[in-house]
């Protein structure tokens, strides 16, 4: 009898392939003969009707208990379209327990109808033997909602050690959610064989989500990652080893230094890298000596070095940021000036002034104005007697002795060479020609003397370079550039440069006596300018500087201080040591790449380590601007949070933060100090124009005549 109706389902089943079959009257038949039917069977012919019909045959075996051949059930998906056939034939699979559901399920996640996939993640979660979640892996970074959480849900419950190795390529998707669940995976699930399938398979990631994942791992594992990691530490493949040996850091206690010594001195960076934050971590006195130690042996490691020193705290740190300070490396000296300003105290506040005073001459320009920055706040902070620090490092609490660093060379007699430009008091001759008349300046770079000259019965400014600085490449070299780029501009509006004078080691610049006051010391008497009578100083300053960048010269350094005021109120533009060419063979001389200029007015592009244009200028003009029309600079705060604020760009227009304000002015000073290069006037000239073009529209017809 059974073998009978088998061969009658047999016979319906090709039945409904016929053409003109009434496919309805053949599945009511074969419903009649339901404990009969093979699944399989039931499955396959449903795939070969129109989704009508194969829903309806489907329904056959919907809660059947009789099990299903897979071997014999083909499903191809480009043959079954409609959502409604592929939810039952899902829900069916999903009660079937078998090594194969999971395979047919996940051809299903890619489909385009939610809810077919959310029916396929129920089907494999409803899986009650343990199967390779790695199948979900290509598709869970595009998924979203409910199918997300019941993907990692599955994940989860079915993670073990063979997971690991598939986990390689997918520690660097868009979501850090999903990075940091994929992480502990790998964290919680690893042994020795499969992290370092893992680690082998990572090898052939490109580097950056190679970096990404180790980084990732780092951050979240625990001990047992660390000893699975330490059977590893010796691996004759030179990846794997040196990224266990940076997880087994994570085995060390904070007192185990001598194990982190070990590690800081490797010759590979990622280890050392990885000891340091492990020092930074660490609450022992004694890191402070392994990581002189390191830096000692590794000096491009300083950065890092400095870092955990601030981490640390300790004031013991500051010995290693006063010698970073004579590195020569600008972002060395920035990560030490960063380091000081977090770890100072009042115990050592006195101290620390006196050292960064010391270390000016040896520091680059960029991060003198850091360093000056410094110690004014300090003062303030530590409520210390004030040294009051000009822009030219001149000090008006009287001189300041500053050591000299440096050895001499065999022809170069430091001492006798100070004695000389020391005796260059008022009164004096110097070269036979320049009369002494007074000091007017001292400090780290020198000392400027107002002086008459006797071959042309005029008095003359002399800038004189200490002694010890000639020997200096950098210090000479901007020595000369304020000389050769001064000397092209000739403008009513810029300081007139005359000569550099070298006797006996001693070396000076001459240049045109102006009797003034700078800007900044104008505008902290008066606070800020009237709209008209701002115009007209601005309208100096423009033309000035036009006239410079028209001779290809940008100036780099233009703020309130290199701008001086007569009692007239005509303007000079001065100091042209950090100025560069407008063609690239010179401009190598003010080293692209590094930040030179003053915090408070350095351009975005600047702050970023690019070299300056005109639109440099520009925008360092409109916050010299914003200062004048205001009485405020638009960003303030430590040195380094200037420059992200520089960034940002974020500043209120003057019209809202000074009643009064011409809102002509705040809309070309907002043009002026744009983030982007592109957006600002994209020349001096045309900024002169506008300004020109405000002060006529300011100034009243009485006035004209």
């Amino acid at each position: 009898m059974a073998l009978a109706a088998a061969e009658d389902t047999i016979k319906l089943f090709r039945r409904l392939q016929e053409p003109g079959a009434s496919v309805a009257e053949i599945i009511d038949q074969l419903g009649a003969q339901q404990e009969q039917l093979r699944p399989e069977d039931v499955i396959n012919n449903a795939l070969r009707l129109d989704p009508p019909e194969a829903i309806h045959l489907l329904k056959l075996v919907e809660g059947t208990t009789k099990p299903i051949d897979l071997a014999n059930l083909s499903i191809h998906l480009d043959k079954v379209e409609d959502p409604e056939f592929k939810i039952p034939l899902l829900r069916y699979l999903g009660g079937v327990t078998h090594e194969k559901v999971p395979l047919i399920a996940a051809k299903f996640l890619k489909d385009e109808n939610k809810v077919v996939v959310i029916e396929a993640l129920k089907a494999l979660e409803r899986q009650t033997e343990p199967f390779d979640v790695s199948i979900l892996l290509p598709h869970i970074e595009s998924m979203s909602g409910i199918e997300y959480q019941l993907a990692l849900k599955i994940i989860a419950k079915h993670a073990d050690a063979d997971l690991v190795p598939h986990l390689s390529s997918y520690l660097n998707t868009r979501s850090q959610e999903l990075n940091d669940f994929l992480t502990r995976i790998i964290v919680h699930n690893a042994d020795r064989d499969s992290f370092e399938k893992f680690l082998r398979r990572l090898m052939i990631e490109d580097d950056y989500d190679r970096h990404q994942a180790i980084a990732s791992i780092q951050k979240l594992s625990d001990g047992k990652l660390s000893e699975v990691a330490r059977e590893l530490s010796d691996h004759e493949q030179e990846f794997i080893r040196n990224t266990a040996q940076q997880l087994v850091m994570n085995l060390i206690g904070d007192e185990d230094l001598g194990k982190i010594e070990e590690f800081a001195l490797s010759d590979n960076w990622q280890v050392r890298e990885r000891a340091i934050h492990s020092l930074a971590k660490s609450s022992n006195r004694g890191a402070i000596a392994v990581l002189k130690k390191l830096i000692d042996a590794y000096p491009d490691d300083y950065v890092l070095a400095l870092r955990a020193v601030k981490q640390l705290g300790f004031g013991k740190g500051l010995e290693i940021c006063f010698d970073a300070l004579k590195s020569k490396q600008a972002n060395v000296q920035r990560a030490a000036l960063e380091t000081i300003e977090a770890i100072t105290t009042e115990r050592h506040a006195v101290d620390v002034r006196n050292n960064i005073l010391w270390s000016l001459p040896l520091l680059t320009i960029e991060m003198r104005e850091f360093a000056k920055m410094l110690m004014s706040q300090i003062t303030r902070d530590f409520d210390l007697p004030d040294i009051q620090i000009d822009d030219n490092m001149n000090t008006s609490a009287g001189a300041v002795d500053l050591p000299l660093f440096g050895e001499a060379t065999s022809s170069y007699k430091p001492v006798e060479n100070i004695s000389l430009l020391d005796a260059l008091g008022p009164g004096e001759v110097w070269m036979d020609r320049y009369h002494i008349k007074e000091e007017i300046g001292r400090g780290a770079m020198g000392r400027v003397m107002l002086a008459e000259d006797d071959m042309v019965d005029e008095s003359l400014i002399l800038k004189f370079m200490l002694p010890e600085l000639t020997m200096d490449k950098d210090s000479t070299e901007r020595f000369k550039r304020e000389v050769k780029y001064a000397r092209k501009v000739g403008h009513r509006n810029v300081i007139r440069v005359h000569d550099i004078l070298l006797k006996d080691n001693v070396c000076a610049i001459s240049m045109e006596y102006f009797e003034s006051r700078g800007l900044e010391a104008v505008l902290q008497d008066i606070g800020c300018f009237e709209t008209l009578e701002g115009l007209e100083i601005l309208y100096q300053i423009a033309s000035g500087m036009a006239a410079a960048h028209e001779e290809a010269v940008i100036h780099r350094d233009l703020k309130p201080s290199n701008i001086l005021i007569d009692d007239q109120w005509h303007v000079k533009i001065v100091d042209f040591g950090i100025a560069s060419a407008g063609t690239a063979s010179e401009a190598t001389l003010t080293q692209t790449g590094s930040i030179m200029g003053s915090p408070a007015y350095l351009a975005p592009e600047r702050a970023e380590g690019g070299d300056a244009d005109e639109r440099s200028d520009i925008y360092s003009l409109g916050i010299v601007a914003y200062y004048m029309f205001s009485g405020q600079l638009p960003y303030t705060g430590k040195p380094m949070e200037v420059l992200a604020k520089h960034r940002d760009g974020d500043a209120p227009p003057i019209v809202k933060i000074k009643e009064g304000a011409a809102p002509e002015v705040s809309r070309l000073i907002v043009k002026m100090m744009a983030v982007d290069p592109a957006a600002r006037p994209q020349s001096m000239a045309e900024v002169r124009d506008e300004v020109k073009a405000l002060v006529e529209q300011f100034t009243l017809p009485d006035e004209i005549d």
